[in-house]
């Protein structure tokens, strides 16, 4: 499909040149500038003025006056967080998305990775190999994955491939979310989902639950995923009340760790209210040297790294691929910024 647009990508990367050959080699005519950059003043005036999309992470224009052709600008990353005060951000003229959706195969993988590595016990048996000691007779049984209930807050694109995993482990999947899902109709989604992956029809959960957060956590959940967008709503809203709810639930944050009182999860992990947590988000991040989140108890810690894959950017391209379509079509785009939401 022969395109006439300029994309300016602005990223603090390398060119990935062999994912913008595909994208080229799919819209004829397509201009691509990348500009490996976190400074605004890094890209000339005028590559300005003859964008017509951005993909971008951090750097986004100052005035409309600097970036007259531009309609489209496409986030690198799920989150918005550093968007939300990007000057053009509210301008109904132009069109933002996220990279929702790009994530949900490694992420997935990295929850169960971790929920296998406490319920496996890998940590400890990695103990064992390095000291080189046969210690059969320690090793105490803690159950399976499957029959537990696995309880996700939020149900993205990243939730619903998580609860396809979960499920055919044997697992009971139950959601709670931000908006009301009464209809089959509601509770599909329209987000980016790599092919043969997720859930997106909706299908998985037994049970959907929004408004009452603490009646969804009294649902004798043993593994709580948070899978929030961060805002307003949503930052501080899991504390010390909200932890004496789950009995005794190991906790998973893939999402931000402002959503989480870090020193009410570090007191309910060391005094047994929780069983424990694997966490790639934290608050304050990064997790300074000293900090008791990394030794509290049963809890692994990663360096917000779960959503690292060298698919990350084909599958961008995919997104921007149909979008670009979309756009030509005069078609609403997938992905979209829901700005009244903050995410």
């Amino acid at each position: 499909m022969t395109s006439n647009e300029t994309l300016l990508i602005t990223l603090p990367f390398d060119p990935f040149e062999e994912s913008y050959a595909k994208l080229r080699e799919l819209h004829p005519g397509l201009q691509i500038l990348h500009y490996k950059t976190k400074d605004i003043d890094i890209v000339p005036p005028e590559i300005w003025a003859s964008a017509t999309i951005q993909l971008t992470l951090y750097l986004f224009p100052q005035r409309k006056e600097q970036v007259p052709r531009l309609k489209w600008v496409h986030l690198y990353s799920g989150g918005i967080n550093q968007a939300v005060n990007a000057p053009l951000l509210q301008d109904k003229d132009i069109i933002w998305t996220r990279n929702s959706g790009v994530h949900a195969p490694q992420i997935a993988e990295w929850v169960v990775a971790m929920l296998l590595a406490y319920y496996r016990q890998i940590p400890t048996l990695l103990k064992w190999q390095e000291s080189e000691t046969w210690r059969a007779q320690d090793y105490l049984p803690r159950g399976d994955l499957y029959g537990k209930t696995i309880g996700f807050l939020g149900y993205g694109a990243i939730a619903r491939h998580t609860a396809r995993i979960a499920a055919a482990c044997g697992m009971h999947v139950i959601v709670y979310t931000l908006h009301e899902k009464l209809t089959a109709e509601e509770r599909q989604s329209d987000t980016f989902t790599p092919k043969g992956t997720g859930d997106p029809r909706g299908e998985i959960p037994e049970e959907w639950h929004s408004g009452d957060l603490n009646e969804f956590l009294s649902q004798q959940i043993d593994v709580l995923v948070i899978s929030l967008p961060s805002t307003d709503k949503t930052r501080g809203s899991i504390g010390k009340e909200e932890f004496a709810k789950l009995k005794g639930a190991y906790i998973m944050n893939i999402a931000r760790g402002d959503i989480v009182k870090t020193n009410d999860l570090v007191e309910a992990l060391n005094d047994g209210t929780l069983l424990g947590a694997a966490l790639d988000v934290t608050d304050p991040e990064p997790l300074p040297s000293g900090h008791p989140l990394w030794r509290a108890r049963n809890t692994i810690v990663s360096p917000h790294v779960s959503g690292i894959s060298k698919e990350y950017m084909p599958r961008t391209i995919e997104i921007l691929d149909e979008n670009l379509r979309r756009l030509q079509q005069r078609k609403e785009l997938i992905n979209l910024i829901l700005r009244s939401d903050g995410y």
